[in-house]
């Protein structure tokens, strides 16, 4: 039995998995973004009633929303300031007197999709996230890739999508991360809003957009055309920097599978590799990876640990 948190700005999710991935327990707690004695008793509170319910007292994984330093621990999470800094593997392992291994969210999601899920039994596994934004993760023969800062396979920060955008008549956007011209604004399903918003002037949710598409509505074919090439775009690079064997792709527009096979046409069309058959495919944990991998850390062997004083 595995005891794992998928841990975000907006809530808290914990899950207990069987050991052959049958999920036990789900549930989902606000997450307190601001109080760390309120995040921890948030925490405490769900695996102390876990405890009871199940009677055993297993490690903890956990996913969640940002980096972890590879030097000494601390997190930088920009969407919960409460633990921006804190080393949370080795702090919440004394508090709650039990192992802890923290991972990013995406990562944890390609470690699942690596292990049993759609890139199981390959070797290079690039997994994206396409929901309110972009990210990133990278498994290599089971294991994560190690690096200086702990921030790793973001590639929808850096990058410069404004060339895509102005030949498309639209007007960028500055990102969340303080830059102008990423592809984290436009790559999610707010970007297809907003790319929607632009042409039509007529500002609709991701979900009405692909039904409008579904139609035959003009405005909305045109939004996802012009989503597909700027996320298809991008990832070409990725494909041709990594060489995947697969990527997964998780996310609220991983549901979109049409538009899924869309951008994996776009990108083997550009990368200069040969492709034959499908890369960038819906991942087979696209809804709940994150919290799936973290359940996966304790019992993967040969990765990078973000333990305390590694």
């Amino acid at each position: 039995m595995q005891y794992a948190f998928d841990i975000g700005g907006s809530k808290i999710e914990f899950g207990v998995f069987s050991d052959d991935g049958e999920i036990l327990l789900h549930s989902k707690t606000p997450t307190p973004k601001d109080n760390r004695d309120a995040f921890v008793a948030v925490i405490s509170d769900v695996l102390d009633e876990a405890d009871r319910e199940f009677g055993v007292r297993p490690d903890i994984g956990i996913s969640f929303a940002g980096a972890v330093d590879p030097q000494n621990g601390a997190v930088i999470s920009a969407n919960i300031p409460a633990i921006m800094g804190w080393s949370l593997a080795s702090e919440l392992s004394k508090i709650l007197n039990r192992k802890i291994l923290v991972e990013n969210d995406a990562d944890c999601f390609a470690l699942a999709e690596a292990l049993s899920g759609a890139a199981k039994d390959t070797q290079t596994v690039f997994a994206i996230i396409l929901g309110t934004g972009v990210g990133g993760g990278v498994v290599v023969n089971k294991q994560f890739i190690g690096g200086k800062s702990g921030v790793r396979g973001e590639w929808g920060h850096g990058n410069d999508v404004t060339g895509t955008l102005i030949r498309s008549g639209l007007a960028p956007v500055a990102c969340g991360c303080g830059q102008t011209g990423c592809l984290d604004a436009w790559g999610g399903a707010r970007g297809l809003e907003n790319i929607h918003a632009q042409i039509s002037g007529n500002r609709l949710t991701s979900f009405d957009i692909t039904d409008a598409w579904r139609a035959g509505d003009s405005y909305a074919a045109r939004a996802v055309e012009i989503y597909c090439e700027l996320v298809a775009r991008e990832l070409a690079l990725m494909v041709n920097v990594l060489d995947p064997d697969c990527v997964p792709v998780g996310g609220g527009m991983a549901s979109e599978h049409v538009i899924i096979a869309q951008i994996d046409a776009l990108v083997r069309k550009r990368v200069l590799g040969r492709y034959d058959a499908p890369l960038v495919v819906p991942g087979a944990y696209a809804g709940d990876g994150g919290l799936r991998g973290a359940a996966m850390l304790h019992s993967a062997t040969n990765y990078r640990l973000h333990e305390a004083g590694k």
